[in-house]
């Protein structure tokens, strides 16, 4: 007779479901446990990332504000930078909707570097 493997990965897909829906029941129910720990003085979170010159861009910085990010922040008791103020005056600031033609998304602020380091 043949050995049968009996890993985790050939079990078959219909034992997976309550493993992946209890797996999911706990990330919620964590998520929401974070939530209610609001603090009297939140953290200040700005979703930024550096972009290096490319063939097809210049160097820059990203703050990113897209609506699902700033609601995981508010979410768990945390304020967001306020981008449109904080970056107000930038020479060279490119504001756009963080998915094209949809405001509701959220806003993407770009901001162009010289690079050169000071």
């Amino acid at each position: 007779s043949r050995a049968r493997n009996t890993s985790s990965t050939s079990l078959p897909f219909s034992t997976w479901s309550p493993r992946r829906n209890q797996s999911f029941a706990a990330t919620q129910t964590l998520y929401a446990q974070a939530s209610s720990g609001k603090s009297a003085t939140p953290p200040l979170v700005a979703w930024i990332n550096f972009n290096p010159k490319s063939a097809w861009s210049a160097e820059s910085f990203v703050v990113s504000q897209a609506s699902y990010k700033t609601r995981m922040v508010t979410d768990v008791g945390a304020t967001n930078l306020n981008a449109a103020t904080a970056l107000a005056g930038i020479a060279g600031l490119m504001v756009t909707d963080a998915v094209s033609g949809k405001p509701a998304s959220g806003k993407t602020y770009t901001i162009p570097t010289n690079g050169t380091k000071t």
